[in-house]
């Protein structure tokens, strides 16, 4: 074997790990994403409850102030 073709090996073997690297580290960040985007998702969903809850409130108070004025 020629000392070129070893180096173009090596090459190859050099490329093909980068491009190893590179597809893991895109799959682990779609998986970091998806996990960050499903968390956000879950406080929004809570803050929403929160406002809910306040909006219920509110009117219950209104109820009561309006029963309390007649």
């Amino acid at each position: 074997m020629e000392k070129r073709d070893k180096v173009m090996i090596v090459g190859l073997i050099i490329i093909l790990a980068f491009i190893l690297i590179n597809i893991f580290s895109n799959v682990h960040t779609m998986y970091d994403y998806e996990a960050r985007k499903e968390s956000g998702n879950e406080r929004w969903l809570q803050v929403e409850n929160r406002i809910l809850q306040t909006e219920e409130k509110v009117k219950q108070l209104e109820e009561e102030i309006e029963a309390w004025k007649q």
